[in-house]
């Protein structure tokens, strides 16, 4: 079915952009009377190029949920809501995804039936929407994912915010480094060669490695490139992301920073997929998938073999060994009052509020340490060639 674009205008003198689905141009111009609208211009839909950086993100999934959660609060129905979203969504991946959703509604399936087909709706969105619709509550459980989905995207903004300037300062240094190294050396070296004195050990060595990186630069940046394409390669094999997920687990500064993720994420999504009436199991099966770490995850799946034998969840995750000991208590205290879910929620306040304590704590020690090492090499640099230019005119210190 073809896509028209149209222009119109209210009684009012409003004018309005939109484009809809028909089979052709009379059948739009009716549906815009229907609206007691005034038809202005009715054309075909102008083909957008495609942008591989057009794709549906969390980004988009957070919009659409708060715009779904917004219209259905204010008594529309699903498929008018779903029908004027799929109509104005900017983004045109995102806008094919949700038309794809309203004729699946159109057809007699369910939300969480349409939403399923698509990858940018996580399981985790799918559970809480079928349970949603099953207990006739989908506009709270949207109100939830909302919530969930804002707090997620928040500490991934802190998380990159974070690491934003040590990444700059170090780039910034690599650059200064490489100018020295493949442009002002060679210049001094010139110099030096033209008067012929004996130069200092230290600025000996500079200049051959000054002399080696113009030469074969192209051979280490063609190396580099390799290593680290080979090491991506691997990371994307399962025995590759299992590995690294080792070491991340066995270096002390970040395996504590590692865990409290883990314990954040999934206590979050336990919290609020049990919250929302998803079944105990399936949450957490859902939440062992978003911990980030295949090791934690296969520990963890002995809480779920144990809650399936009805041992409950405090012994089966103190015996899995996997997060520290005040976990297992705070959830054995919400099991036995009766508020699991709500205990889930304070775990993942308190762990997240401790990865943000410990990810200002590394920072703080990771931009002086980057500072100083690129001050030792600038050093260096400095103090071999004044050493050299001292030695030209025989003063001494």
């Amino acid at each position: 079915m073809p896509t028209f674009s149209y222009e119109a205008t209210d009684r009012n003198g409003n004018r309005i952009k939109r484009e809809i689905d028909a089979e052709n141009v009379d059948i739009v111009r009716d549906l815009i009377k229907a609206e007691n609208l005034i038809p202005i211009r009715i054309g075909p839909q102008k083909k957008k190029l495609f942008s591989p950086f057009d794709k549906a993100n969390s980004g988009d999934l957070l919009i659409f949920t708060q715009e779904l959660q917004t219209l259905l609060t204010s008594g529309m129905p699903l498929d008018k809501a779903l029908f004027i979203l799929s109509e104005h969504s900017e983004k045109v991946a995102m806008k094919k995804i949700l038309k794809e959703v309203y004729s699946d509604i159109q057809k007699g399936r369910s939300l969480s039936q349409s939403v399923m087909r698509h990858k940018v709706f996580p399981e985790l969105y799918v559970n809480m929407v079928r349970a949603g619709e099953e207990g006739g509550i989908l506009e709270p459980v949207l109100r939830r994912i909302v919530s969930f989905l804002e707090t997620t995207a928040t500490l991934k903004q802190e998380l990159l915010s974070s690491i934003i300037y040590p990444i700059f300062i170090s780039l910034a240094g690599t650059l200064t480094l490489a100018v020295l190294m493949l442009y002002v050396i060679p210049k001094f070296t010139v110099i030096f060669n033209d008067l012929g004195q004996t130069l200092p050990l230290p600025t000996q060595l500079l200049i051959s490695a000054s002399n080696f990186f113009l030469a074969y630069w192209w051979a280490i940046l063609s190396f580099v490139a390799i290593i680290a394409v080979g090491i991506n390669s691997y990371l994307q094999t399962s025995k590759g992301k299992r590995t690294f997920d080792e070491i991340k687990l066995k270096i002390p500064v970040l395996k504590k920073l590692h865990i409290s993720l883990a314990i954040t994420r999934f206590s979050r999504t336990m919290g609020t997929l049990l919250n929302s009436g998803v079944p105990i199991l399936s949450s957490i099966k859902i939440s062992r998938a978003v911990v980030g770490n295949s090791v934690i995850s296969e520990k963890l799946s002995g809480l779920q073999e144990g809650v399936g034998k009805g041992k409950g969840i405090y012994l089966p995750l103190k015996n899995s060994e996997v997060f520290p000991q005040i976990v297992s208590q705070m959830i054995a205290v919400g099991e036995e009052s009766g508020t699991l879910e709500e205990t889930f929620l304070l775990i993942a306040d308190r762990f997240e509020s401790e990865s943000r304590n410990l990810i200002k704590r590394l920072i703080s020690f990771l931009e002086p340490a980057i500072i100083l090492i690129m001050a030792v090499f600038v050093g260096f640099i400095v103090l071999s060639m004044l050493m050299a230019i001292v030695g030209l005119y025989d003063i001494s210190f």
